[in-house]
């Protein structure tokens, strides 16, 4: 039996190419050649459209429209602006955001963030060495010296600055890297694993059973803690948030229902992005907001999985003790040519290193607290 839950949080496609070339990307690194067929600009037609689709649905009260690619500042400011201006005839309750490489940021684009209660994130992943290794563009070059102008610029307009989104290389020192982001001093940092699945591992990742990852985050999550409090990390706060009884806010982890979908530049509804790393073609719904309404993304395979919790995970997670914290792990590295995606994650005995780490850490900081306290 199908669950409902609203869709909230739309990324939406408004250019299906990208000005660098990362060599981890899962639109265009991983065997994926839906972009290859897309329009490379969504319309202000098509995105009046979805607008519409937003409007009809029962979003609840802040739905949220964030801007992806590719990278979405190919397009121009003026786009933007009349883009975000159209949202609101229709949805005037509507929160957005976007997130880019910030290589072609500028004043102009900073103001019509500002204009419309934008926050835009920007994708780094650690100093020019860590970075230029795999943020590299057409020509092979390193894109630090680029990306950081951009967020010099963010650092200088902090209304508008969503944060920094990095890719984590387990071959990098973890205490420097969070050294680095903490002197730029961003309003939140996201750390993400690379995307991968049981045919095709992450770089620095052995076999499905090693704890590379797992052994990296624990000492990042040791040195955050000790050394950089005030610097919000998305990943340490969403486990510790899930591990205190909390609901967490991202699709990551817990097993709480996720009311995402992704839309193309063609307007076709499309699973949630990453899965693109699963195989060529698992982002396919053939579903489009012309001929479809978000209640039809609501009941389609692929966004039930999603939103059905613990029905929807593989044995072993069901049966695990973390698993109201973990929730299977990120569903895109679930998959499985055997099994689909009713399988753990390829980051299994990462998490179970990392969420152990952190729930004893939490016990004995209260344990602290309340000797402290008594």
């Amino acid at each position: 039996m199908s669950k409902w839950y609203p869709i909230q949080f739309v990324i939406t496609k408004v250019h299906s190419l990208c000005n660098i070339d990362c060599s981890y990307c899962y639109e265009y690194n991983q065997g994926n050649t839906g972009w290859k067929t897309k329009p490379k600009n969504m319309t202000l037609t098509t995105f009046e459209t979805l607008c519409k689709r937003v409007a009809e649905h029962d979003t609840g009260d802040e739905p949220f429209i964030s801007f992806h690619g590719g990278e979405p500042l190919i397009r121009t400011p003026e786009f933007f602006d009349e883009a975000m201006t159209l949202a609101k005839e229709y949805i005037p309750t509507a929160r957005f955001g976007l997130q880019t490489n910030a290589i072609l940021l500028n004043q102009e684009f900073i103001d019509v963030f500002r204009k419309h209660g934008v926050r835009a994130g920007t994708s780094l992943d650690g100093p020019k060495l860590i970075n230029d290794a795999r943020r590299i563009d057409h020509k092979g070059r390193g894109t630090f010296d680029r990306v950081m102008k951009g967020i010099e610029l963010m650092r200088e307009n902090p209304d508008v600055w969503g944060g920094i989104l990095g890719v984590i290389d387990v071959e990098s020192d973890p205490s420097e890297l969070l050294d680095f982001y903490a002197e730029l001093a961003p309003p939140a940092l996201d750390l993400l694993e690379p995307d991968g699945n049981w045919r095709k591992l992450p770089p620095g990742k052995s076999d499905i059973h090693s704890t590379e990852y797992g052994d990296w985050l624990i000492a990042a999550y040791e040195h955050w803690f000790n050394q950089h409090p005030n610097l919000l990390i998305r990943r340490f706060e969403e486990i510790m948030e899930h591990c205190l009884g909390g609901p967490g806010t991202t699709e990551y982890f817990g097993v709480e229902p996720k009311g995402l979908v992704t839309v193309a530049t063609d307007g076709a509804f499309e699973a949630v992005d990453q899965i693109k790393s699963a195989y060529d073609g698992a982002e396919y719904t053939g579903l489009d907001i012309f001929n479809h309404s978000l209640d039809d993304v609501v009941a389609h395979d692929s966004t039930q999985a999603r939103m059905t919790g613990m029905d929807a995970l593989a044995s072993e997670c069901v049966g695990c003790e973390h698993v109201l914290e973990c929730g299977g792990g990120y569903f895109p590295h679930r998959y499985s040519e055997k099994t689909g995606y009713r399988t753990p994650s390829i980051y299994c005995a990462d998490y179970k290193a990392l969420f152990s780490h952190i729930k004893r850490h939490l016990k004995a900081t209260a344990a602290i607290h309340l000797e402290a306290a008594s």
